[in-house]
């Protein structure tokens, strides 16, 4: 089991070396000076005409003087020590910026992971194991349906309704100031309720249409039916030879959205105004913030690695013939 540990560890790291190299890769590899990406193009021409002096020093804070290799150098120790670079968005260190933005976006993300799992795998496993029957024939045409309706008119017709016509939720925001204590908090899971909402159904439905299909095919396995012939009876079959099997996929499944737990909503925090990992990105590209979209892009890609490995070792963990099959 150690081998197996140290040997999935190094393959994770190889896949984090390899995701920094490109970001270091993309903006050099850009039309015109890296520069000129890093630190926006009105701000370029503006010190290479008044003040070239600040423009050499900025070069060489972002390891954009020297040689391709000495940039290199440059980024991946900066890389190491956490430092991100500056916003010129607002002057404030990327890694400030990035801080922030997860602590709005864990509070969405969060309970959407936890909400959305549970919902899901409890009714994906009644749905898949009686296939047909009158809560499959109700519940997988409405998880179906909400699993493929775009996020933004999910989230617009609920802000339309919810928001504006009923006036539960505000229609965005995530405080509306001047609070503290306890009315802080419950003013901010006020702002939080729609959009969590939203992303609990859509999370619930995936996870649905998911985990009803693994109970599906394992249920049909030989030795599930081999188990029925024995005589055992159906609630033994489903927790002692399906759930054990179903789960291992399922599991894989929530890794990776463990791992996605940081790079927030894009669409809904955009939608809702909330300043998450998602806007935080949509901004650093949409305003050309390339160390902010530079930074977010690594973290995002390092934590779904991470969450990948954390899926293998629980898998592994789970059923010891997986371990044997990557070995």
């Amino acid at each position: 089991m150690g081998k197996h540990l140290i040997k999935r560890f190094l393959m994770a790291l190889l896949t984090i070396y390899i995701i920094i190299t490109l970001s270091f890769l993309m903006v050099r590899f850009m039309p015109g000076d890296p520069l000129m990406h890093l630190v926006g193009e009105e701000e370029y021409y503006y010190l290479a005409e008044f003040n070239p002096e600040e423009l050499e020093r900025l070069a060489d804070k972002y390891g954009c003087s020297g040689t391709l290799i000495e940039q290199y150098q440059k980024y991946m120790y900066s890389i190491l020590h956490l430092d991100f670079g500056i916003a010129y968005s607002n002057k404030q260190p990327v890694l400030t910026n990035i801080l922030t933005s997860m602590k709005w976006t864990l509070i969405l993300s969060f309970p959407t992971l936890i909400f959305g799992g549970i919902i899901g795998c409890l009714l994906g496993v009644i749905a898949g194991w009686r296939p047909g029957g009158r809560f499959d024939r109700i519940a997988t045409p409405l998880f179906l349906f909400v699993n493929t309706v775009p996020t933004n008119c999910i989230g617009i017709l609920a802000m339309v309704f919810f928001a504006f016509k009923l006036r539960l939720f505000p229609l965005s925001g995530m405080t509306s100031g001047n609070l503290h204590g306890f009315a802080y908090v419950r003013d901010v899971l006020w702002h939080a309720g729609l959009p969590l909402m939203i992303l609990i159904l859509f999370r619930s439905s995936g996870n649905f249409m998911q985990m009803k299909s693994y109970v599906s095919q394992v249920a049909g396995e030989d030795y599930v039916i081999t188990a029925r012939a024995k005589g055992l009876n159906e609630r033994k079959v489903l927790f002692r030879h399906v759930m054990k099997n179903a789960m291992l996929p399922f599991v894989t499944n929530l890794c990776l959205q463990l791992g996605n737990i940081f790079s927030g909503s894009m669409i809904l925090e955009t939608i809702f105004g909330w300043r998450g990992m998602g806007q935080l990105f949509y901004a650093g590209v949409s305003k050309r913030d390339f160390p902010t979209a530079q930074a977010c892009f690594i973290v995002t890609a390092t934590c779904v690695v991470l969450g990948n490995l954390l899926g293998d070792l629980i898998c592994s963990w789970i059923d010891p013939r997986i371990k044997e099959d990557l070995q």
